[in-house]
């Protein structure tokens, strides 16, 4: 197996002019694991994936040997990510593979939903009749 994340941390480190012992204490690992990380004895998780990708300054698909560009894609603000509430991802779920007729009809479902939702507490059936025209 081929140990691209572990050559890519030694030469990310060697570039930077960096022991291993200095960037094990900057990013609070033992010295013994980052050696680990680099011989391809351990993969890092993708937390401590990220940590080194930030930390070189890099993406992390430079990291994981998929291009290498070493700029790192731009930040995200937190309005661009997905929620991660449990049913929001349940309900994304299910509309994987669903055919385009079928992800019609669930797109209506949840637009009525949230009609429903935004006018819930009105007494006035006209909102609710003109909201789904």
């Amino acid at each position: 197996m081929q140990n691209v994340i572990g050559s890519r941390i030694k030469f990310l480190r060697a570039r930077d002019g960096l022991t291993q012992r200095e960037l094990a204490s900057k990013l609070h690992i033992g010295n013994s694991t980052l050696s680990q990380y680099e011989n391809g004895d351990r993969v890092p998780s993708i937390d401590m994936q990220r940590k080194f990708a930030q930390h070189f300054g890099v993406s992390l698909d430079f990291l994981a040997g998929l291009t290498d560009d070493q700029t790192p894609a731009p930040e995200r603000s937190s309005d661009d990510l997905p929620p991660t509430n449990p049913a929001y991802l349940e309900a994304i779920s299910y509309l994987d593979g669903l055919s385009d007729e079928a992800m019609a009809s669930a797109l209506r479902c949840l637009q009525a939903i949230k009609t429903l939702d935004e006018v819930k507490g009105s007494s006035d059936k006209t909102t609710i009749l003109e909201k789904n025209a």
